[in-house]
């Protein structure tokens, strides 16, 4: 009986051993700031009397941002969930929430590189009226794209990052107004067509 027990004490203080291996400074919360730059293409479409004329133009846009991320490292990299809020710029705001994936070139200093991919889903809002009545005033879509930057180990727990992100976007909207302009019928369409983001981020390894 006291060999079985002194066995499973054993077993016992080495699974404690391995589980704290594994979660020791492998999960890490953090949060970004930083800027970034939409371009958008808007698309307006008349039609009157049978004649339909279409017209568009590029706009950019550029506002700052800041993120929440939760991850967890594991040999060669990280996976992280991330909740982004856009700052209102031009009267347009959003949130986001991604996921992403980073390969982590480890190296003997305190600095490693990083190359990673992206996904989000964007939904955003123009403070507009105009764009209200025309069922326009919301966005929303997908994006992905590929991110870069280098992470540098300030503690055992601390680390700073610096990174840039783009994207291909469809966050889009769209809409029509055959009541303001008639007789003529107004259909008109607002989409993203990238993001490029640039950002500081703070993270706690725990």
């Amino acid at each position: 009986m006291k060999k079985s027990l002194i066995v499973a004490s054993l077993l016992l203080v080495g699974s404690s051993a391995l589980v704290a291996a594994d979660m020791d400074n492998s999960w890490f919360v953090g949060g970004e700031f930083g800027a970034q730059k939409m371009k958008f293409t808007d698309t307006a479409t008349v039609t009157l009397a049978g004649v339909t004329a279409s017209e568009s133009e590029t706009s950019k846009l550029n506002a700052t941002y800041e993120a929440l991320k939760v991850g967890k490292y594991f040999e060669y990299g990280r996976v992280y969930g991330s909740l982004g809020k856009q700052n209102e710029k031009d009267d347009f705001s959003s949130y986001s929430l991604g996921l992403g994936y980073d390969y982590m070139f480890k190296n003997k200093s305190d600095f490693t590189p990083f190359l990673g991919v992206n996904a989000s889903y964007t939904k955003g809002k123009i403070d507009d009226a105009d764009l209200a009545l025309m069922g326009m005033d919301k966005l929303k879509g997908f994006n992905y794209g590929i991110e870069a930057g280098i992470v540098y180990a300030a503690t055992k727990n601390i680390e700073l990052e610096i990174g840039a992100r783009y994207m291909k976007s469809n966050v889009d909207s769209s809409g029509s107004d055959s009541v303001t302009y008639a007789p003529a019928v107004v259909n008109a369409k607002i989409e993203a067509d990238n993001v490029v983001q640039y950002y500081v981020g703070l993270n706690y390894k725990f």
